[in-house]
């Protein structure tokens, strides 16, 4: 299956992987549904497709990092598992007392020729278990440091 990216202004760019042509199409309708989709080429081919609406490209990494919780005094040992320009999604290594919009301080390392350190405040938006989302406080700032990796 096929992931298309989906712009500011709610259009793809559906490109058929057997002859190549490409169509711009307007996607609001799928914007809220997360289906899996079928089209079909001018070609014949029939073809599945799954549209991400995110803002930014995440990008995968696997990263050791720390995340410190000020208000309680709290340091853990992490795992990035995937970051972008306005957040990053992590895992603890036992279990953890994060709540929605609980803000902690993550430090990390890129893996970049640069080694560029992040130490970053984030806000938690999204918990799974031991796996969390957060959103970077900062986001002017990471988004300079997001083009150096």
């Amino acid at each position: 299956m096929k992931k298309f990216y989906v712009d500011e202004n709610d259009q793809a760019r559906i490109i058929c992987h057997k002859c190549g042509i490409n169509k711009n199409l307007d996607v609001t309708k799928f914007k809220d549904t997360h289906k899996k989709l079928k089209a079909k080429c001018k070609c014949g081919e029939n073809f599945r497709l799954n549209l991400d609406f995110r803002r930014h490209y995440r990008k995968k990494v696997q990263l050791s990092g720390e995340c410190f919780i000020q208000e309680k005094g709290e340091r853990d040992d992490i795992l990035i598992i995937d970051v972008s320009m306005s957040g990053v999604n992590f895992t603890t290594f036992k279990p953890h007392n994060f709540s929605i919009d609980d803000t902690v301080e993550l430090k990390f390392t890129f893996d970049n020729p640069m080694r560029t350190k992040v130490r970053e405040p984030v806000i938690i938006k999204r918990i799974a278990d031991r796996n969390v989302g957060a959103q970077y406080i900062n986001q002017s700032r990471m988004q300079r440091i997001w083009f150096l990796v």
